[in-house]
């Protein structure tokens, strides 16, 4: 491709970019599902050209965030620009989807800690402390307001909410993983339909029913449950923070592995495709930790026997 057309496909591109953009600043609702579609010219970018063609589209999507918006903006344009080129150059390389997705997690990832540690140098404000203390405060209120009733009510009320509160600071890393994971989905998600329309490098999904993530895992999750179980550490020390972190994501990865089974039982049994998707909603927005024990369970089973081979028989 002679730089001519490079430079009119870009153009192009860049004129998308800048109108995503300027929706996903400027219309607030609207907006919030524009925002999962920016990296999409960027993977259209990538796919054709060079890496330091994509580098240079990035660096003048830049500077054109500057005047659609302002330098606030420009951290977003990074961190989409990054993923979807990331994306883009995987698919280019016809690299699988599992290698596409976990490289653009693992960019995602590594960018937002990037920005918010640098947000956090600029201007001298932890915003994640800041947020807790707020809830701390908002939580002294509550229990001064209980305070009318019995006094072991209150008690129990208020270091139950210190405990979750606690128990939200020390899952902060991998909620960012976890945040990382659910925004990269919904950008694959959002660019599937625009690449097959557009694209001769189109995103293969494989089915979730087939998803068999690897039996080691098993093995990793085991281990750290004994850990968490059996080693007694400082909850404000680092090893409880790495367990706790740890047990957390590999339970998240478990329940995945127990949702895909339900699936594919449901394929094999010809059900009808509303019902997992029905035990999967349920699941997740009823407070009931025993269904999600249940399906914790069907994926431990999954990984540790030959549990699908007997259900096809």
């Amino acid at each position: 491709m002679n730089s001519g057309r490079r430079i009119a496909e870009g153009g192009a591109l860049l004129a998308l970019y800048c109108m995503l953009l300027f929706i996903t600043i400027h219309v607030p609702i609207i907006g919030t599902i524009t925002l999962f579609f920016l990296p999409t010219p960027f993977i259209l970018f990538a796919i054709k050209q060079k890496l330091s063609w994509s580098l240079g589209y990035l660096f003048i999507a830049s500077l054109l965030t500057l005047l659609i918006g302002s330098v606030l903006s420009i951290p977003m344009t990074l961190l989409m620009g990054a993923t979807g080129i990331v994306i883009g150059l995987c698919l280019k390389k016809d690299k699988s989807m599992a290698t596409a997705f976990i490289s653009a997690v693992l960019v995602f990832l590594m960018g937002t800690i990037i920005l918010y540690a640098a947000s956090v140098l600029l201007t001298d404000v932890n915003y994640i402390e800041k947020a807790l203390n707020m809830i701390k405060a908002s939580a002294e209120t509550q229990v001064n307001i209980m305070g009318s009733f019995e006094q072991a009510q209150t008690e129990q009320f208020k270091t139950q909410l210190y405990q979750a509160i606690d128990l939200f600071y020390t899952l902060m890393p991998s909620l960012f993983v976890l945040m990382s994971v659910l925004m990269v989905l919904v950008i694959f998600l959002a660019a599937h339909p625009i690449l097959k329309r557009f694209s001769e490098k189109p995103l293969k999904w494989p089915h979730f029913r087939d998803l068999r993530l690897p039996k080691s895992l098993l093995w990793y999750y085991l281990i750290t449950m004994l850990l968490a179980l059996f080693v007694n550490t400082d909850k404000n020390g680092f090893v409880y923070m790495a367990i706790t972190n740890l047990f957390f994501i590999l339970q998240f990865f478990i329940l995945l592995q127990g949702y895909s089974l339900i699936f594919y039982i449901a394929h094999v049994k010809s059900w009808a495709k509303a019902i997992p998707v029905i035990i999967v909603v349920v699941s997740l927005l009823l407070p009931l930790p025993i269904i999600k024990t249940v399906i914790r369970f069907l994926g431990i089973i999954d990984l540790g026997f030959p549990f699908r081979e007997n259900v096809k028989k």
